[in-house]
């Protein structure tokens, strides 16, 4: 939709030349300066947005370390549709009339000419009053009056090429046909080419007011296509005598037209700091651009709410114990440190709980130095085990036999 934007920006431009234009040289006598300062301004007006002064825009501070999440538009129909919808219909309906009315002209140049010559290709039209031209074809009618003048007049508009810039304007009026400013422009073009026209063709003639008269007399003649240059024409006869009789502007009122240049540079930096856009083709200078990294550590989110306990399960051989959520295995199938240890393993057979003691050389010599007192015999004591202890019998051997 950025090439809407282009023309909304483009036809507000040239609303503000044209509304200089009638604010500061509508009334000039220099046609010819009038002339161009209209095609200038329908020219720049749509070159301006085009343009950025880069050096006008503040500096850009661009975060290398931030991520921007685009969000992705949805496919719908929104009112920017609806608009376009609605312009395109608009150039539709405008191109089909001008090639309708172009269609019709070219039937009336097919018509066997006249006259012909290198400047221009005469065209009667029998039983007709009528007299307008269209670059090098001069169509009059046969029962027009005085068609001499009729003819020196509009060979006026023949040799300036001003049919070129009627169908510049035409071409502007199909793109722009929702702007009321190209309306009036291309009016006030044509009022322009017949101030020129009028103006060269009363110096040939004896007499201003004898011309004047002429206009008059045959203000009601038949007018030819819209975008041709129609010698009657009601509309612009009372504008085109006053101009006739107005006063010649002097040389120093040419300076007006210095105007655009103001406007212009105003206009280029209202372009370059008033819209945000990406159809600005041509930079002149360079924007500060400024690289800045994000060193600040980056809030984590918070970590998620545990687990809720899972309840044993019932199994064949009683209560099953619940078997531990993913979130707390390893990949390698073991289980987080945050889970209870394992129980240890059974014991193997004649093995005890704990291995036995390691004794060393200190250990028995302090066995060695233990000292036990002697034991308390009391009579009851003595008595009892003196009857009953019993001794084995004596064992006699040879050795004993001889002593």
């Amino acid at each position: 939709m950025n090439w809407l934007y282009y023309l909304a920006e483009a036809n507000i431009y040239l609303g503000v030349f044209y509304l200089a234009y009638c604010l500061v040289l509508n009334k000039e006598t220099h046609y010819t300066f009038n002339r161009v300062y209209l095609l200038f301004v329908c020219t720049i007006a749509f070159v301006l947005p085009l343009i950025q002064l880069d050096f006008l825009k503040p500096t850009v501070y661009i975060n290398t370390g931030a991520s921007i999440d685009i969000p992705v538009a949805e496919k719908r129909l929104s009112w920017q549709s609806g608009l376009l919808y609605s312009y395109l219909t608009g150039v539709i309906i405008f191109a089909v009339q001008f090639m309708v009315k172009l269609y019709q002209l070219q039937k009336l140049a097919r018509l066997k000419p006249a006259y012909s010559n290198d400047d221009y290709t005469l065209i009667c039209l029998e039983g007709s009053t009528t007299a307008f031209s269209f670059f090098r074809y001069l169509f009059i009618g046969t029962d027009a009056a005085e068609p001499e003048m009729i003819k020196r007049h509009e060979l006026v508009h023949i040799r300036q090429k001003h049919s070129a810039d009627v169908l510049a304007l035409e071409l502007l009026k199909i793109i722009n046909w929702f702007n009321p400013a190209v309306y009036f422009l291309q009016n006030s073009l044509r009022s322009v080419h017949e101030y020129i026209a009028d103006e060269q063709t009363s110096l040939a003639a004896a007499d201003t007011t004898a011309y004047s008269s002429f206009l008059v007399n045959n203000a009601y003649g038949i007018s030819g296509p819209s975008f041709t240059h129609s010698f009657f024409n009601y509309n612009l006869l009372k504008k085109r005598i006053i101009m006739l009789h107005q006063k010649r502007s002097g040389n120093l009122a040419r300076l007006k037209y210095l105007i655009a240049l103001p406007l212009c540079a105003g206009l280029l930096c209202e372009s370059t700091l008033g819209f945000s856009k990406t159809y600005g083709f041509i930079n002149i200078g360079r924007t500060a651009t400024v690289l800045v990294t994000d060193t600040l550590p980056k809030k984590l989110p918070p970590p998620p709410p545990p687990a809720p306990p899972a309840k044993p399960r019932k199994g064949a051989k009683g209560l099953v114990p619940p078997t531990p959520p993913l979130a707390q295995i390893k990949p390698d199938g073991k289980s987080r440190p945050n889970l209870p240890p394992p129980p240890p393993p059974p014991l193997e057979k004649g093995k005890g709980k704990y291995p036995p003691p390691v004794i060393t050389k200190d250990d028995r010599a302090k066995k060695q130095d233990v000292k036990f007192p002697p034991p308390v015999v009391t009579k009851d004591k003595l008595t009892k085990k003196s009857r009953d202890v019993k001794f084995p019998p004596p064992v006699i051997t040879k050795d004993t036999v001889k002593h």
